[in-house]
């Protein structure tokens, strides 16, 4: 893997005295007040003084020639779900304390320890429970890209900081996509390990095993040095203990042709848009790698998620306490509805099919393919003003990424740029079977590069043309 990204690029500048991580910092927490942001809407604190006062420490440390390493002085964002000391976690909710944290959560911790610099903490939807950032706590995010679209969610406020420039990491959190979504939608990188990876802390017992931690940075480069300095085992989450760090295994350089899969039938999926940038990039990489139609089935993975997802909503709003029910957003009491009254049997033919499909799909990117590739999302970013944006079922909009929750293996949403540059660009995803986030990224990154001599060359026939 091609080890390239802003994370090393500042390293080196702050080692050789070019850069001071309070300059950067300081440069950071002014974009973060600008009239840009408020507009875009990415956080929900911004905190000047801890910020500073992490980047003088690391400061110190550059003087001193003591880098604790490539993450010290890093600006990182990161999402309300997750426990930052000192900072209260309100998970886009009215329900919530405003009490501050007393403990880091692991991957925090860890980032901490790694000396990254804590700009602030970004918007999700309540109890991120939908594809897009809205709340009646914060409002909404927009993406960067176009500010009259949704930036996607649930962690719409880290890919939008990312897009806008604030912070190098973006931490968030995935359980159906949302580390994904919203990377497609702001033209970044969105990275979720395999589940274990990463530790979740406190581990989400009712969510069904969905959630990952997940970077959104601006590389595949930077998305692998994040999650590689958050992973490793940590006690409080079971299923962390037998994954090996991801820095032992995230070095691979792909020596032969990559065999991408793609699903059969994708295209019924398909805005007009996002079917004309799709159709380009399985052009550009056509020559690049193996392409191979697969059978996978997508719908039912996204229907299974999505009921097990919906379960582990009902039990987020079990514990609001009866007094704050009417502070809740209504349409997460619309969305659990369905679930309410799910039998046992039902459940238990639900969990059996999941493993079923997940086998499938392993056996499918164990011997057929390498990876799955697919767009991330069908579509461009939701108008903020659009019925379907108001819709309480949002996995009608997102067929493709659940499957890799499902699977619990890896998956990164990398940005491909239309060859006319008044479209957006959309997200490619590619995903891998559980354990081989080294393919993952070594082909997210093949295809990154794909994507960056396309647009040199579009550059280039663009200057000869005028």
């Amino acid at each position: 893997m091609s080890i390239d990204g802003e994370i090393l690029r500042l390293h080196q500048s702050f080692s050789k005295g070019e850069l001071s991580p309070v300059e950067v910092a300081r440069a950071q927490l002014d974009d973060a007040s600008s009239t840009t942001n408020s507009e875009v809407n990415a956080f929900t604190l911004v905190d000047e003084a801890v910020a500073l006062e992490m980047a003088r420490a690391s400061e110190a440390r550059y003087r001193r020639g003591e880098s604790i390493g490539p993450l010290d002085g890093i600006p990182t964002t990161i999402k309300d779900t997750l426990n930052v000391a000192g900072w209260p976690t309100r998970r886009g909710s009215r329900t919530t304390s405003k009490a501050p944290a007393t403990v880091d959560a692991v991957s925090m911790a860890r980032l901490r320890s790694a000396g990254a610099v804590f700009l602030g903490k970004t918007t999700t939807p309540e109890f991120a429970w939908k594809g897009l950032t809205q709340s009646l706590l914060n409002g909404q995010t927009l993406t960067p890209l176009d500010k009259s679209r949704h930036a996607g969610g649930s962690s719409g406020g880290a890919a939008a900081a990312t897009a806008l420039g604030i912070g190098i990491i973006g931490v968030g959190t995935d359980a159906a996509g949302s580390v994904r979504i919203p990377a497609a939608f702001c033209g970044v990188v969105g990275y979720k390990a395999t589940f274990g990876a990463i530790p979740l802390d406190p581990f989400p017992a009712a969510f069904w095993q969905l959630p990952h931690i997940g970077p959104i940075t601006r590389s595949v480069a930077d998305a692998a040095l994040a999650a590689a300095a958050m992973s490793g085992p940590a006690a409080s989450d079971w299923m962390s203990l037998v994954q090996t760090p991801l820095s032992q295994r995230l070095e691979r350089n792909l020596t032969s042709r990559t065999r991408i899969g793609i699903p059969n039938d994708l295209n019924r999926y398909l805005d007009p848009a996002v079917k004309r940038g799709w159709e380009e990039a399985v052009k550009a990489l056509g020559s690049r790698a193996e392409i191979k139609p697969v059978e996978l089935p997508l719908d039912e993975a996204r229907d299974i998620v999505a009921t097990f997802y919906r379960l582990g909503c009902a039990f987020a709003v079990s514990l609001v306490p009866e007094d704050k029910r009417s502070d809740l957003d209504p349409g997460i009491l619309e969305f659990i509805e369905p679930v309410r009254n799910l039998s046992a049997e039902a459940l238990i033919g639900l969990q059996r099919r999941r493993e079923e499909i997940a086998s499938r799909a392993a056996v499918v990117l164990a011997d057929d393919v390498d990876v799955l590739l697919t767009p991330t999302m069908p579509c461009l970013p939701l108008r903020a003003d659009a019925a379907d944006a108001q819709e309480v079922d949002w996995f009608k909009w997102c067929p493709f990424t659940p499957l890799f929750n499902l699977t619990r293996g890896p998956a990164i949403s990398v940005p491909w740029p239309a060859q006319d540059r008044s479209i957006l660009p959309i997200g490619l995803q590619i995903g891998a079977a559980p354990g081989r986030d080294d393919v993952a990224i070594a082909a997210a990154t093949m295809i990154e590069s794909v994507a960056g001599q396309d647009r040199a060359l579009q550059s280039r026939a663009s200057s000869h043309g005028n």
